[in-house]
């Protein structure tokens, strides 16, 4: 990948595909220098950092605080194209925890090297103290280091080291079979060193390694398998006039050859002794500069569920635009598409999550990015009750934040920490939604998740909603159902409140842009794990007594919800009261109160049980 960074270059884009309005969303910002994100077959998502750290994201949207890898003491990255810059996790990870890394190591224009490490007791932390290297090969130069690692559904390791950097591969590497440089290697693993598949197609070649299974890359930024087809697309940054994007089909083991350095993008480089150009395999695009390209970053094939309008599209960018650019399939052709009208320099990298949703690291901005589909919709119509707020007697819940004035115009959950999916965050209403009363009175802001029907600890889109006092939820202009950016298909839909404990169906549910009643006030509603809601009556509710947002209801012990409201009324003086509106005030009528008749403490009581104080009750979301 080029390091020069122009950024004064004016971007024109191809036309927009109507149906379908893509965007790259912000998860995280704060990383330093990342390079690469990856799956380990589970809900967690591994961000590759340049300088030899890999965090982890966990599914609620929470960066582990330490390291999953620190091998910062031995990559070498003071140059912009060298550190740590590929991961893949071993096909069996969830059994041998074995998993790959590709850095650069030693001084100068260094080495490369592949080695192995496996993860700990701790699933969030690895043994980097025990490091098997498996290959290496120094470095003619800084630059053009390839990086980039994947198990192929073959289940063999491939890497693509890059053609060992200089102008114009001098030593023409890419086109050497006695050098690894410039190639796509092919690997076996799964021993305790490797092992060259029997099936590499220049085995027994006079003066060939045998570990190469592809020949003629000048600097494989990123390639993928496609999880659906198992063909290979790669990302292959050019020299000074084109990038290009290749295509090889699954189970072809006949040794392509992608033509670098005799060929760049669809024109010649330099042909001395090179054979005429349908002797190669040509790109799939080539992309000239002047679109305001520097170094292409491969991606991959949108294989999820949420943006049905994404489907089988080759999805990719370019370090210098950063527009999201795709290639759509056309029977046995691919038309260009530009997905995105505008981009920020930096882009390094398109990952995938276990469920085949797609990610963006920026370099230079330190931030991860999902794509999601603004076009894509779903609707639902949910129904809630908040036991804090509900009067058995009169069958509706009280309204009394609303009537204190203290319901905020904007959603309170993004301000508690709570992550924003798929355009989800920021609602705002109005005086004159907060002004009607009756059934239409609103008790508060509530927070709605779908999950994936797949990962249920996965987040796919968010909204905020209020609840008005007859259990409705609605959108923020008090009568519309609540809209979420994903595409129709079963979710897991869950419902949550600040101050209460949430709780999510027991099953997956089929949604449409139709909107679809989903009643958690029911007891005919099943919702996941046990004792999820309150019987109060004939309806269930959502358990009061979380001032301390931690999904536990606790009386006693550490970051007990009664301290909670100890704190805020003053401590010393417990028969003091606050107006506000506060996490401590459970029954939600705008006053945190300890003692005295409806006091907030008395709930967290209720819900434990009372007689045994040491009683806790936990949250059944996963």
């Amino acid at each position: 990948m080029r390091s020069y960074l122009p950024l004064f270059l004016l971007f024109t884009a191809l036309p927009f595909v109507a149906s379908a309005q893509p965007e790259l969303e912000l998860v995280l910002s704060g990383f330093s220098g990342p390079v690469d994100v990856v799956h380990a077959g589970d809900d967690r998502l591994f961000i590759v950092e340049r300088a030899g750290r890999i965090r982890i994201l966990r599914p609620d949207g929470q960066l582990e605080p330490l390291p999953f890898l620190d091998i910062t003491d031995r990559v070498l990255s003071s140059g912009g194209e060298q550190g740590l810059l590929g991961l893949a996790f071993h096909p069996q990870y969830a059994i041998n925890g074995r998993f790959f890394v590709y850095y650069t190591a030693g001084t100068g224009n260094g080495s490369v090297r592949l080695s192995r490490f496996s993860v700990s007791a701790d699933p969030n932390v690895a043994i980097a103290t025990q490091e098997t290297v498996l290959w290496g090969a120094v470095k003619p130069e800084s630059n053009h280091n390839g990086g980039d690692l994947a198990f192929g559904p073959d289940g063999m390791l491939y890497l693509a080291p890059g053609d060992g950097g200089g102008s114009g591969d001098p030593n023409n590497n890419a086109q050497n079979l006695g050098s690894h440089l410039g190639k796509v290697l092919r690997l076996n693993v799964s021993g305790a060193t490797y092992t060259v598949p029997a099936s590499n197609p220049f085995i027994g070649v006079v003066g060939a390694l045998a570990e190469i299974w592809a020949v003629g890359l000048r600097n494989p930024w990123r390639f993928g398998f496609d999880r659906q087809t198992g063909d290979l697309w790669i990302g292959d940054v050019g020299e000074g006039v084109a990038e290009e994007v290749d295509r090889w089909p699954a189970g072809n083991n006949s040794g392509p050859n992608f033509g670098w350095r005799c060929y760049e993008g669809s024109g010649t480089y330099n042909t001395t002794g090179c054979l005429a150009q349908s002797n190669y395999v040509s790109p799939v695009i080539s992309l000239p500069h002047t679109d305001g390209g520097c170094s292409v970053i491969g991606g991959r094939v949108y294989r999820g569920t949420l943006y049905p309008s994404l489907q089988g599209k080759y999805i990719y960018t370019d370090f210098c635009h950063g527009r999201v650019q795709a290639l759509r399939p056309n029977g046995s052709a691919w038309i260009a598409e530009t997905l995105t009208a505008s981009g920020s320099v930096g882009m390094a990298a398109i990952g995938e999550d276990v469920s085949g949703e797609l990610y963006f690291v920026n370099t230079q901005q330190g931030s991860l990015y999902r794509l999601i589909d603004a076009a894509a919709v779903v609707r639902v119509s949910p129904k809630v009750i908040l036991s804090g707020a509900y009067n058995v007697g009169i069958g509706s819940m009280s309204d009394g934040l609303r009537l204190s004035g203290l319901v905020p115009l904007t959603e309170p959950y993004t301000a508690l920490g709570y992550r924003r999916v798929a355009r989800g965050g920021s609602e705002q209403t109005s005086a004159a939604v907060l002004g009607l009363g009756g059934g239409n009175a609103v008790v508060d802001w509530v927070r709605l998740e779908l999950r994936s029907a797949v990962q249920p600890t996965m987040v796919v889109a968010t909204r905020h909603g209020l609840l008005q006092s007859d259990g409705d939820i609605v959108a923020s202009d008090g009568s519309s159902p609540l809209t979420f950016h994903v595409g129709p298909g079963s979710y897991f839909v869950t419902v949550r409140h600040r101050n209460h404990l949430g709780c999510m169906t027991g099953a997956a549910i089929s949604l449409t842009a139709t909107a679809s009643t989903v009643d958690l006030r029911s007891a005919t509603t099943a919702t996941w794990g046990t004792n999820a809601r309150e019987q109060l009556g004939a309806q269930r509710a959502l358990w009061a007594g979380n001032a301390v947002v931690d999904g536990s209801i606790r009386y006693t012990g550490n970051a007990n919800d009664r301290d909670a409201i100890l704190f805020v009324v003053g401590g010393g003086v417990p028969t003091n009261t606050v107006s506000g509106y506060l996490l401590s005030d459970l029954n939600m009528d705008g006053v945190a109160k300890y003692t005295g008749e409806n006091n907030d403490r008395d709930l967290i009581l209720r819900a434990i049980g009372g007689v045994v104080p040491t009683n806790t009750i936990v949250q059944q979301i996963p």
